[in-house]
């Protein structure tokens, strides 16, 4: 029986807010009906919310996938975070969700071929050589075909679901309506600065254009990297929703959770590398860090495949958050106030600085002391905690402090890198790699050394930031 074509994606932003509001609303009344059951097989109850708590996960996968965009993206974010609030039911939402990571339910191969034919005015087969109509990846806006050029070479093409731009706009709205509630939890917060920060890196998302020529920026960056790969960009293939770029074949990045402990702590090295090293040394960073956009390759090499979600720091922002880590590291309030205040997070309105140095010592916990450290899933729920869970005694302050928009991207880069790294359960010396990037010391690590000699090779005019002027 042949596959039914999948729906298309409600794009209306009262559907997709109903199928958000519905798919509560069935949950409510689910969990009513289980604990009437309870009551009446009370020696059954375990097995009954364990059910309700299976059902209700996965209905929340399949109505994720379905709706894509936006609404699936956060799906896939709420996968890997290590979520603040206790509970043993957790893990059963995050596993489920997981399976958003590499594979979302496919839109009909005609479909794809379709936006193709709009984007280059010629059919698939007239573009490529080859192309193969099932999908061997799905995410949150698109899904990614092999196929071969002309010239031979053989390709990933990733091509936009039909109407995901409608879609994706449609949660925008909710967005923008969402973080003017937020100001109740959180007094400071400007709404305007943050939703104007989510609707342009979004709506960037949406525009391969722009993600090919960041990827294509990343892959020179990069080039001849002993460890890190970004494929190349074929730009004369690419066009507003479709990006053709050198295929990688890889092992999902997944994989990683099951390494032995040696193999995830290198793994773990490289992204922080990648993640923390573009920072610092290029003023540039990928700020959508979750395990779907990430292959482990053959002799020890990471792929980094999306750049969707891509932010330049300015050279003064940069500075001013390492002058905070260098308050931190030495117990200076005085010069953590300045750059908090720099920042825009301290102003004369918000706590003082002793109110939240304990906190923010917490959070910076791994780069602060000279040794290994162990990052682990406690240690993300707890600074998870501090920023979500009103119970903890850091909630109360924090929700007083300004959150200016870069650093609404920036914490979920570090926090979403944090959160796979407690995943892995890492060890490393994260300080001396930080100090390789923020002075240019001589590496302790084999990967370091390495990066070190690649760098001086294809970056010899590089200064590290706070050797600078």
């Amino acid at each position: 029986m042949p596959n039914r074509p999948k729906d298309p994606i409600p794009t209306g932003w009262l559907d997709r807010g109903s199928r958000l509001a519905g798919q509560t609303g069935k949950s409510a009344a689910r969990f009513v009906g289980t604990r009437f059951k309870s009551f009446a097989a009370p020696q059954r109850a375990n097995e009954f919310l364990e059910g309700f708590h299976q059902q209700t996960a996965q209905q929340l996968v399949d109505m994720l996938g379905e709706m894509k965009g936006a609404a699936m993206k956060l799906g896939q974010l709420a996968s890997f975070y290590e979520f603040s609030a206790p509970g043993e039911y957790l893990s059963t939402y995050r596993d489920a969700l997981t399976m958003l990571q590499n594979s979302a339910p496919p839109m009909d191969p005609e479909a794809s071929k379709g936006v193709i034919k709009e984007e280059f005015g010629k059919s698939a087969d007239e573009v490529f050589a080859t192309f193969e109509e099932d999908a061997i990846a799905s995410a949150s806006i698109g899904q990614v075909h092999r196929a071969t050029l002309p010239t031979g070479e053989t390709v990933a093409v990733k091509v936009q679901y039909p109407g995901v731009d409608d879609a994706v706009r449609a949660d925008i709205k909710n967005v923008s309506a969402m973080t003017k509630l937020a100001v109740a939890i959180a007094p400071n917060l400007d709404p305007k600065d943050v939703a104007t920060e989510v609707k342009e890196r979004v709506l960037e998302e949406l525009d391969y254009r722009r993600e090919a020529s960041n990827q294509q920026r990343f892959a020179d960056l990069f080039a001849g990297h002993p460890f890190i790969v970004v494929p190349k960009v074929y730009s004369e293939y690419c066009r507003t929703r479709v990006i053709t770029q050198e295929f990688i074949d890889g092992e999902p990045f997944m994989a990683a959770f099951d390494k032995p402990v040696a193999e995830r702590n290198r793994i773990a090295e490289i992204l922080f590398r990648f993640f923390y090293g573009s920072l610092n040394r290029f003023q540039l960073f990928s700020a959508d860090p979750h395990p779907g956009n990430y292959l482990l390759l053959p002799k020890g090499k990471v792929a980094f495949l999306d750049f969707g979600l891509v932010r330049a720091i300015d050279p003064g922002t940069l500075k001013l958050l390492l002058e905070l880590m260098q308050g931190l590291m030495h117990d200076d309030r005085d010069r953590g106030r300045e750059a908090l205040e720099g920042l825009g997070i301290l102003t004369r309105k918000t706590p003082e600085i002793d109110a939240i140095w304990d906190h923010l010592k917490e959070i910076n916990s791994p780069v602060l002391e000279d040794r290994q450290f162990t990052i682990d899933a406690p240690l993300v729920q707890k600074i998870g905690a501090a920023g979500m869970d009103p119970r903890t005694s850091a909630f109360q302050t924090l929700r007083k402090l300004g959150v200016p928009g870069v650093m609404v991207t920036f914490n979920r880069m570090s926090y979403g890198l944090a959160s796979i790294l407690g995943r892995l359960e890492a060890t490393a010396n994260w300080q001396a790699i930080a100090r390789e990037l923020w002075w240019d010391e001589p590496s302790q690590t084999p990967l370091g050394r390495k990066e070190q000699k690649w760098l001086a090779h294809a970056h010899p005019d590089h200064v590290a930031p706070l050797q600078a002027p």
